[in-house]
């Protein structure tokens, strides 16, 4: 009897009503990828299997000595999409697969990982159909495979694969950001971009569903754009070419060549983010696909470039990103990330006629310089070189001077080129006294015709070796130049060899300085058609800082030099005098630091030579 008061109390509690908990419809559950298994024969396109979402296929390559088996899909999409495409390793084959085009033109070949490892295109655009085919890539080699294409939404500001040629290139404002993958070894992304000013020539928005707006949020990982980058925002296609030069600005012309011809262009700013493991190689290119400018960067960085020259005329350039090659012989190889997206920006420099364009990191290409005025310039990437020219018509002495930056340590070359194709450019004068940070100089340069000035970073030692990697892509350097006739009056650098001397006379002083340190300065006294010996004193001044020494040479039956007279004393700012009799011939005189470690570019000594005691 208690028992069954027990129950009716419990029945009497179930049957109570009460609050019923609050539920949320999930909708329905993501069951993931479709998984199938390939359906034999699947050798053809006609036989092709029809993928229309996102799909795992397990497949099997034969392994037949005589031909290599080929399992072929069918992608399809009404909308476009983006696929991201794998195809796992084989034990001990090496798969590969390609992309084809809804007439069977192959669009894409992958096969950058070798035995045992998977391929995979991250981002194959598709609208329409496309075919996938799988392989192996040697005969007689065969086994399991598992083909995964997973089906998603085009990204904005993402890149659309195949776009390795400039038809398939991705179009993008100036200003914008646009993201990619070096998804395998012979990936190549083409981007296309229409100067200001250029009338419309191309639809300004994407082509083929392929954006060129900013990435999102929820997009692949992007990343981060390196030093230097800015988020200047979309360049409107009628804007001003603010960054073309003016009249003022000319082409040098190669080496050797007359009056320089104008040549107005417009300068770009180029920004690829890193992608560990991947050196990335990045050319312009102009509409006639013609190589403006190209620049490798080192494995692992990002990639900043300023005032990339383009001309004014141009109304479209492509910008190609690749990876460049590392190793040699059968150990070169192209990097790739398929995990990892790159950023690109380009943009319009607020560059005007004193900026320099690149490319002149040779003397074919070197920016030139006026007679007096300055050029600024960036030294980026690392191993960055820029090459400038003055072209004059009267002997000029010119006074170069390279301005300090943060981060760099500078130095300043004077460079002939070479004499006839195939030699090698001389380096004639180098200054490169200064440490990071600090400025460096030539004083009294002797321009004929045409002289070369080269700016680079300087070597500096990393575990045990020597490396130009100094990088600034944020501030630049300026080249500054002043110039007046060469009368006689001042040296004529360089003059740091008895070959190179400058010629001198009696009683016709000349001015020079001892800088960079350890400079030379040789003068050549010409007594060969004297009589009879010439009694001659020989004066210099002293200057600041530098212990002034005079050294008289002979020269000998052999025509080398013979030290006769001494005169360096190093009393401070005392000058130096020598008295010699001298049988005729040709003697040099010899004006250097007498303990080879100092100089003063700014206050100049001065040589006299009289006849007579």
């Amino acid at each position: 009897m208690r028992r069954l008061g027990w129950l009716s109390l419990v029945g009497v509690l179930a049957g109570c009503p009460r609050e019923e908990a609050a539920t949320v419809d999930a909708g329905p559950v993501d069951a993931g990828p479709k998984r199938v298994t390939e359906v034999e024969p699947n050798d053809t396109p006609e036989q092709a299997m029809k993928l229309s979402e996102s799909t795992l296929v397990d497949g099997t390559l034969a392994a037949d000595p005589a031909k290599v088996d080929e399992d072929w899909v069918l992608l399809t999409s009404a909308t476009p999409k983006v696929v991201d495409l794998t195809v796992s390793g084989i034990p001990g084959g090496d798969v590969a697969f390609e992309v084809l085009d809804a007439d069977a033109n192959r669009m894409v070949a992958v096969n950058s990982e070798g035995l045992d490892k998977p391929e995979r295109l991250p981002n194959l655009f598709l609208k329409g159909k496309v075919y996938v085919k799988v392989t192996s890539a040697k005969k007689g080699a065969g086994g399991a495979y598992r083909l995964t294409a997973l089906f998603g939404e085009p990204i904005p500001g993402f890149e659309a694969e195949p776009n390795d040629r400039a038809v398939d290139a991705t179009p993008v404002a100036l200003g914008q950001s646009v993201s990619g993958y070096l998804g395998h070894a012979g990936d190549e992304d083409w981007y296309r971009f229409e100067m200001p000013g250029a009338k419309e020539a191309a639809p300004a928005g994407p082509v083929d569903g392929a954006a060129a707006e900013p990435a999102s949020d929820g997009g692949a990982e992007v990343a981060d754009a390196g030093p230097g980058a800015q988020d200047a925002g979309a360049a409107p296609a009628a804007m001003a070419p603010t960054g073309a030069t003016d009249a003022g600005v000319v082409d040098a012309g190669p080496p050797g060549a007359g009056p320089a011809v104008e040549a107005p262009k417009t300068a770009l700013k180029i920004d690829v983010s890193s992608v560990e493991g991947v050196r990335f190689d990045v050319s312009v290119l102009s509409e006639a696909e013609a190589p403006l400018f190209h620049v490798t960067g080192k494995d692992g960085d990002a990639i900043t470039v300023r005032n990339v020259g383009v001309r004014a005329a141009d109304r479209v350039v492509y910008v190609v990103v690749k990876s460049a090659v590392n190793g040699t012989g059968k150990d070169a190889k192209r990097s790739y990330n398929p995990q990892r997206a790159y950023s690109l920006t380009v943009e319009q420099e607020e560059a005007g006629a004193s900026a320099e364009y690149e490319p002149n990191d040779d003397l074919m290409h070197a920016t030139p310089l006026p007679r007096d005025g300055y050029r600024e310039g960036f030294l980026s990437p690392k191993g960055d070189v820029d090459d400038y020219v003055l072209k004059t018509d009267e002997p000029l002495l010119a006074k170069v001077q390279l301005s300090g930056v943060e981060r760099l340590d500078l130095m300043l070359s004077l460079v002939k080129p070479p004499e006839k194709p195939g030699e090698a450019e001389t380096v004639l004068l180098k200054a490169n006294d200064g440490a990071v940070k600090e400025p460096e100089s030539m004083n009294n340069v002797l321009c004929t015709g045409e002289c070369y000035f080269r700016v680079e970073g300087a070597p500096k030692k990393v575990d045990g070796k020597w490396v130009k990697d100094y990088e600034n892509p944020t501030t630049p350097y300026r080249l500054t130049i002043s110039a007046v006739p060469d009368n006689g009056s001042e040296e004529r650098e360089p003059n740091n060899t008895p070959e190179t001397a400058m010629p001198i006379a009696f009683g016709r002083p000349v001015r020079g300085t001892i800088h960079p340190k350890k400079d030379v300065d040789f003068y050549k006294l010409d007594l060969s058609a004297r009589p009879v010996k010439t009694p001659l004193k020989a004066t210099v001044t002293g200057i600041l800082k530098v212990d002034i020494g005079l050294y008289l040479h002979a020269t000998n039956e052999e025509g080398k030099l013979e030290l006769v007279q001494t005169s360096d004393r190093a009393k401070g700012e005392a000058p130096e005098v020598i008295h010699y009799t001298a049988q005729p011939g040709v003697y040099y005189l010899e004006v250097r630091d007498a303990k080879n470690r100092e100089a003063n570019f700014q206050d100049s000594y001065q040589l006299t030579v009289e006849e007579g005691e």
